[in-house]
C-alpha cells in the first residue's frame, strides 16, 4: 500500500522538477517574444501534465516460451530460503510526506484566516469592498465569490485615474480565476513541500500572474502606463500575505513590473507562433508524462469472466529458476488455483531481500490452449520493481529479465508451470 503511493509521489516530484527547471529558463524569453500572458500561461504544463499521469496506459499481455529449465541445476552459493521482510522505510516516507502536507495545509489556513481578520468589517463601496486597514489591499480574494478589496483610504490615496486602472487590474484577476488558479498552486505547495523547486516556481508564477494583468491593463489603456506605475509605487507599503488571494504585496519586484509597462504589446505574428509553440510543449509534456508513467496491465474482460476459466482446474505445480547478484535458487512450489504464492529470498552480493509473488490462473480457452496467466509482483527490500501479467502455456517457461542502469542483470525469474491435480 505504501509503495503504492510513494513510487507515484516519487515520480510525479520527478516530472514536475523538470518541467519548473524548464520553465524558469524560458519564461522570460518568452515573455519578451509573446508578452507577460502567454509566459503565465506556460505554467498550464504544470497541471496538464499531472492530470496526464492519472491517465491509465494501453493493457499488455506478454508471452514467452522457452526450453525447460533442468530441474537439477542447483549452485552452492545458493542462500537459505526466507521469507523478506518488508521495509519499513516506504512506510516512513509516506508518514513524513503526508505530515508535511498537512502541516503545510494548515500553514496556509492560518495564513489566509490572519488576512481575513486584517480585513476587518468590509464596507461596500462603488463596486470595491473598503478594509478596515489602510495597509490591507488592493486585493481580490475568495475562490466562489471574488471580492475587490481596498485599503480603507483607497479614493483618497489614489487618484481618480489609478483607482480606474486598480480595479480594471482586479477584474483582469477575477475573470481569469486567478484566485482559483493560486488555491492551484497552494495545493501543488502542500503535495511536494519537501521540493524546494515547486516554491520557487510558485513566487515565478504569481509574479507572472500579476505582470499579466498588468499587460492586459496596459494593452486597454496604453497611454496610461505612467499612471499605472504611480499606483504601484502608492502600494508597495501594503501587507497581505494570503497565498490564495491576488493581491499587490511588497515583494513583489517593483523595478521588474514597470520595465513591463513599458514594452510593446508583441505583433499578432509572434504571438501565433507563441501560442503554436505553447500548445505543441503543452502536448509534448502531458504525453510525456504520461509516458514514463508505469502502465497498468489488467486482464481483459473474457479473461475475467468464469465461463473462460477451466472448469475442474485446482492447483499448479511451478519449477523455478530465480538469480539475483549471480546467485541462482530453483524452489519448486504448488500453488492454487487463484491463491497467491510467495518466495522470499535474500541476495549476499546485493544485499537486499527479494519478494516475489504471483498468482495463476487459467488463460481464455477460446484464445490460448493450455496456458496460464501469470500474475506477479517483485519487489526488492519492500519497493516495487516489477507488477507484469505474463501468458506461459503448460510445460513451458516464461521469463522475466530487469537491468540495473549500469547494463548489470538485476534479477532473471523463470517460472515453468505444470498441471499438478484436476478435480474430476
Amino acid at each position: 500500500m505504501m509503495n503504492n503511493l510513494l513510487q507515484p509521489a516519487m515520480l510525479a516530484c520527478l516530472v514536475t522538477s523538470v518541467l519548473i527547471v524548464f520553465i524558469l529558463l524560458v519564461r522570460q524569453s518568452l515573455r519578451k517574444l509573446a508578452g507577460a500572458s502567454i509566459a503565465y500561461q506556460l505554467w498550464g504544463i504544470l497541471p496538464l501534465s499531472l492530470i496526464a499521469m492519472l491517465f491509465p496506459h494501453r493493457q499488455y499481455l506478454d508471452m514467452a516460451a522457452m526450453p525447460d529449465t533442468p530441474a537439477s541445476q542447483i549452485i552452492a552459493s545458493v542462500p537459505l530460503l526466507t521469507i523478506a521482510p518488508a521495509s519499513i522505510w516506504p512506510s516512513m516516507l509516506v508518514s513524513a510526506w503526508m505530515i508535511g502536507g498537512i502541516g503545510m495545509l494548515l500553514l496556509f489556513g492560518m495564513q489566509h484566516q490572519r488576512f481575513l481578520r486584517r480585513l476587518g468589517t468590509l464596507t461596500q463601496c462603488e463596486g470595491v469592498y473598503l478594509a478596515s486597514d489602510n495597509d490591507i489591499g488592493p486585493a481580490l480574494a475568495g475562490c466562489f465569490k471574488p471580492k475587490i478589496i481596498v485599503p480603507a483610504d483607497f479614493f483618497e490615496r489614489y487618484s481618480v485615474a489609478e483607482q480606474a486602472l486598480i480595479i480594471r487590474h482586479e477584474l483582469m484577476h477575477k475573470r481569469r480565476g486567478d484566485v482559483i488558479a493560486n488555491s492551484l498552486c497552494a495545493l501543488l505547495q502542500c503535495l511536494f513541500w519537501f521540493n524546494p523547486l515547486m516554491h520557487i516556481a510558485a513566487r515565478s508564477f504569481r509574479l507572472d500572474q500579476e505582470l499579466a494583468c498588468d499587460a492586459l491593463v496596459i494593452a486597454q489603456e496604453p497611454q496610461a502606463r505612467r499612471t499605472y506605475a504611480e499606483a504601484m509605487l502608492k502600494t508597495q507599503l501594503s501587507i497581505t500575505p494570503s497565498a490564495l488571494a491576488c493581491h499587490w504585496p511588497s515583494h513583489h519586484p517593483l523595478k521588474e513590473r514597470i520595465m513591463q509597462l513599458q514594452q510593446s504589446k508583441p505583433g499578432l505574428f509572434k504571438r501565433s507562433v507563441a501560442y503554436i509553440m505553447l500548445s505543441g510543449l503543452c502536448a509534448a509534456s502531458a504525453y510525456s508524462a504520461w509516458a514514463v508513467t508505469p502502465a497498468n496491465v489488467v486482464l481483459t474482460p473474457a479473461a475475467q469472466k468464469q465461463e473462460a476459466i477451466k472448469a475442474g482446474t485446482d492447483s499448479y505445480l511451478v519449477n523455478t529458476n530465480i538469480s539475483v547478484g549471480g546467485e541462482t535458487l530453483t524452489p519448486t512450489v504448488i500453488v492454487e488455483q487463484g491463491k497467491q504464492a510467495r518466495i522470499g529470498l535474500t541476495s549476499k552480493s546485493q544485499q537486499a531481500k527479494w519478494d516475489i509473488s504471483f498468482t495463476l490462473v487459467p488463460a481464455p480457452e477460446g484464445q490460448y490452449k493450455d496456458a496460464v496467466i501469470i500474475d506477479m509482483k517483485v519487489e526488492k527490500d519492500g519497493a516495487l520493481v516489477a507488477q507484469p501479467k505474463l501468458i506461459s502455456g503448460l510445460n513451458q517457461t516464461a521469463t522475466l529479465q530487469k537491468e540495473t542502469p549500469d547494463k548489470q542483470l538485476d534479477f532473471d525469474i523463470k517460472m515453468t508451470v505444470s498441471l499438478a491435480k484436476k478435480t474430476n
